[in-house]
């Protein structure tokens, strides 16, 4: 079981891996939606779009909470994994969010039984298109970044305290766990040196007698 200060730099580090790194970026305002389209299994080219799904879409979303991102997954291998993003034709008429406009362009929540399909533009939105088929990941995000106009974000002199702190403890780690590897090694040598001059000391009895 984790110590209370094992678990709580681990919350530390999920905390700051999902507030910096690629995908930390700010979205625009005539991005109304994201959907993505792959294979649960990684065959036939959904490897990147996997991997940006996990790696990135939550910073995404991390930094922009109101802007629905849904992932709709199935086992269809044979179709290809697709990022679809949706603009606003004219920013000049952004609706709020709580507004019904907005809300007509939701979606049910995404799926791993490819319940989630995407779904036609609205009427005051158009599609961009991204074919995530065997592309990296990095290649994604800047394929998405350009259809977006995404501004990254860098982190603050905060979160690079943070993530220096957090590395000084992963290496202090790694010295206590090897530390400890060495303790163990030496006591089990120890107690094998001490069984055998037992199992020699009662071989000398035996001889004896």
């Amino acid at each position: 079981m984790r110590s209370l200060g094992e678990r709580l730099n681990l919350l530390r580090k999920r905390l700051i891996n999902i507030k910096c790194g690629p995908g930390a970026a700010i979205l625009p305002p005539e991005v109304t939606r994201i959907h993505m389209d792959f294979a649960s299994k990684i065959n036939g080219g959904h490897m990147g779009a996997r991997k940006f799904w996990r790696e990135y879409l939550p910073r995404l979303k991390y930094h922009n909470p109101a802007i629905p991102m849904i992932v709709n997954r199935h086992d269809q291998n044979s179709s290809a994994p697709t990022m679809s993003i949706y603009l606003r034709n004219n920013s000049a008429t952004s609706p709020s969010a709580d507004s019904p406009a907005a809300e007509a362009h939701a979606q049910p929540a995404s799926s791993r039984n490819n319940l989630s399909k995407a779904q036609p533009p609205a009427s005051d939105e158009r599609v961009v298109h991204i074919d995530m088929k065997d592309k990296h990941s990095t290649d994604i995000l800047e394929y998405f970044v350009a259809e977006t106009r995404a501004k990254a974000l860098q982190p603050t002199a905060e979160e690079i305290a943070e993530m220096q702190s957090l590395e000084a403890l992963k290496k202090e780690a790694a010295v206590d766990r090897e530390r400890v590897r060495q303790l163990r090694a030496e006591k089990k040598k120890e107690e094998d040196m001490l069984k055998r001059a037992r199992a020699a000391g009662g071989m000398a009895e035996q001889e004896a007698s």
